[in-house]
């Protein structure tokens, strides 16, 4: 794996907080969304993960384009193309109003200007799925090119750059994102809004506060080169409910997931570091999700690695991406959802369980998985080995080649349904290094 270290930002004024001090233990506290300037609450990765406190809310339902809000900004601009003066200064203190709101045919293009955002949203779901309240806010065709500066918000929705509507984009590169309140994301887009992040810090500090986030109706995200940091309660590093692309960033989550992918959405990650508190990569909804990384690692503290919940799940692992947690469970797929997990040239470790619903696990390459398998189908390729590591019971078992070179049993019992696995023949195998592979009881 290649050491990830995003090159040094122009007007970079933070940090990125050290893995190690965002993993260890923090202080109890309540995790509410009703005073949106206080400091953020927190809690410990154990009580994260068991989902008493910090569980990510889904986005603001889809209520249609047409219920998009009047904006108000109080610079406003809707036609023609402005530079504006470099290291202006922009702000609002009132509630529902953008410090700066482009829309239909305006260009606004500005360097090293720092907007400086305060006052609550009186809808969060109309901040949520149109921007009512960002900092910086394009919609409905506008563009803003941001290069340099610092943003800074404080309210309940004070996200801090939006793009929302058919042509609405947002560019940034080496800028500094702070946003504190809840539900205040570091950036986000919907309804067919586009964002494009090089070299940006972006740091959020409240409950439901993803960093980078996708609303309703779709959008596209694409980042590179940056550091991403949230503290508050349900703050994933990124909320996808579009299609979302980022490379060389390095992400730390204090009290979240590493990632949730919403239903319809898609997240693909490159040489991306990311530690968090309460699970890797949460994926959920009634529809199709898909999740893929190349290279780089993600850390859970506590948490399940990939957990699959209601959604139609597409994961796949290639490049020597690494992916851990201290509670040893790889995958797990509840509420119905059905996963497909492929990956190539990789070295798993962790339990695979199905509690409600269905997963096929297809190893290709080198790769090695280490754990026990509960209730999904398991394909090992030429070249795969799978290291049991408890008693596991296979829907399905495919082998390329000779068992026992394919599988050890380290002293364990497989069953598998031979009716779904007729390659087997139904025969019983003695495993390397101990252990029995069986067809399961009628």
């Amino acid at each position: 794996m290649k050491h990830l270290r995003p090159p040094r930002r122009p007007g970079s004024r933070r940090a990125a907080a050290t893995v190690s001090a965002l993993l260890l233990p923090l202080a109890l506290s309540g995790c509410s969304d009703d005073d949106s300037t206080a400091a953020p609450p927190v809690a410990s990765p154990a009580a994260t993960a068991s989902g008493a406190r910090c569980v990510t809310d889904p986005p603001a339902p889809d209520e249609g384009a047409g219920a998009s809000p009047a904006g108000v900004g109080a610079y406003a601009l809707d036609s023609g193309e402005v530079v504006a003066p470099r290291r202006k200064t922009f702000t609002t203190k009132e509630g529902d109003e953008s410090a700066v709101l482009v829309s239909g045919s305006g260009r606004l293009s500005t360097r090293d200007s720092n907007v400086k955002k305060r006052g609550a949203t009186s809808s969060v779901d109309a901040s949520g799925g149109h921007g009512l309240n960002a900092a910086v806010l394009a919609r409905d065709g506008g563009h803003v090119t941001l290069s340099g500066g610092e943003f800074d918000t404080k309210g309940k929705g004070a996200t801090a750059v939006f793009a929302s509507g058919e042509g609405a984009r947002a560019t940034l590169s080496a800028n500094a994102v702070k946003a504190k309140g809840a539900s205040a994301h570091g950036v986000m887009a919907s309804y067919g809004g586009v964002l494009d992040l090089t070299y940006v810090d972006i740091d959020t500090a409240g409950a439901q506060a993803a960093p980078i986030a996708t609303g309703p109706g779709g959008a596209k995200v694409t980042v590179a080169g940056s550091t991403v940091t949230s503290a508050g309660c349900g703050s994933p590093g990124v909320q996808s409910a579009g299609d979302v692309t980022v490379s060389g960033t390095l992400f730390d989550v204090a009290n979240s997931e590493a990632f949730t992918v919403e239903s319809g959405g898609s997240l693909t990650l490159k040489d991306v570091r990311a530690s968090a508190a309460a699970g890797g990569v949460v994926l959920r909804g009634a529809g199709d999700t898909a999740f893929s990384m190349s290279d780089g690692s993600i850390q859970a503290a506590e948490g399940d690695v990939f957990s699959v919940q209601q959604a139609v799940a597409d994961v796949k692992l290639t490049g020597g991406a690494e992916v851990t947690t201290k509670d040893g469970v790889l995958l797990r797929v509840r509420d119905k959802g059905v996963a497909t997990f492929s990956a190539h040239n990789e070295k798993l470790k962790g339990d695979v369980v199905v509690a409600d619903g269905s997963a096929t696990l297809d190893l290709t390459g080198s790769t090695t998985l280490g754990g026990k398998v509960r209730g999904a189908s398991l394909a090992v390729g030429p070249g795969a080995t799978w290291s049991v590591g408890g008693d596991s019971s296979l829907a399905g078992l495919t082998v390329s080649g000779d068992v026992s070179d394919a599988i050890r049993g380290n002293g364990f019992t497989v069953t598998y349904d031979s009716g779904a696995s007729p390659g087997l023949g139904g025969r019983t195998y003695r495993l390397s290094g101990g252990g029995t592979l069986k067809p399961a009881s009628p």
